[in-house]
């Protein structure tokens, strides 16, 4: 049996996201990719099932990434619970001003029609392995006695329901930006102390919007 390429199976996996972000993933066909790639329809299927193993791939990988920002800083022994999340939400912001352009325009491009189910899918990824990231900050506020929470499993998936609204109008941020509403919500739904869990700050707020 012939071995898999890892930088082939990549290859494909990044033509395809492109190529679901421009055309949307229901117009864009598996000739598509292996077109853009220049490899042949044997060569795709020798790395992926169908264009759906593909998307599922790229989810993966996306949330992968995601969870991989916030692992060093969850793990480390040395923060407590509050500060711990004021980093990670710090880190998370730094992030995206630094790809704002980009950001900017994969939202665009995901709020299309054509783009309800790559975006759906990579939403109910991300929240799921994020939440399970997020628990473990929930758990160690509660050991702490600075949140007031019975359910942690639950109350984190809950917690990332309402933090992936806020992202889904990220677009409507620059326009309207009423994070605070929100941050309200997170803290409610903790029984953090009142200011204590800020989902943007003044500073990426302002870097927002400023042009790219």
């Amino acid at each position: 049996m012939t071995r898999k390429n890892p930088e082939r199976r990549q290859e494909l996996m990044v033509a395809a996201q492109q190529l679901f972000y421009t055309k949307g993933y229901e117009n864009t066909s598996v000739n598509d990719i292996i077109k853009t790639v220049g490899v042949s329809k044997g060569a795709f299927y020798h790395h992926f099932d169908s264009k759906t193993a593909v998307l599922e791939a790229i989810v993966t990988q996306i949330a992968e990434q995601v969870v991989a920002n916030l692992q060093a800083i969850i793990a480390d022994e040395t923060l407590s619970a509050i500060p711990k999340w004021q980093k990670v939400i710090q880190i998370s912001n730094n992030w995206k001003i630094e790809r704002k352009a980009e950001l900017i325009e994969a939202n665009r491009l995901m709020m299309m029609d054509e783009n309800v189910l790559l975006r759906h899918k990579i939403q109910l990824e991300t929240r799921k392995v994020v939440a399970a990231e997020m628990g473990k900050i929930i758990s160690q506020g509660v050991d702490e006695a600075v949140f007031a929470v019975e359910h942690v499993e639950e109350t984190a998936v809950i917690l990332m329901a309402v933090i992936s609204s806020f992202n889904d109008v990220i677009v409507d941020l620059l326009l309207n930006p009423d994070q605070y509403a929100v941050q309200t919500a997170v803290e409610r739904l903790l029984g953090a102390p009142t200011g204590s869990m800020p989902i943007i700050d003044d500073d990426t707020l302002i870097a927002w919007f400023d042009s790219p």
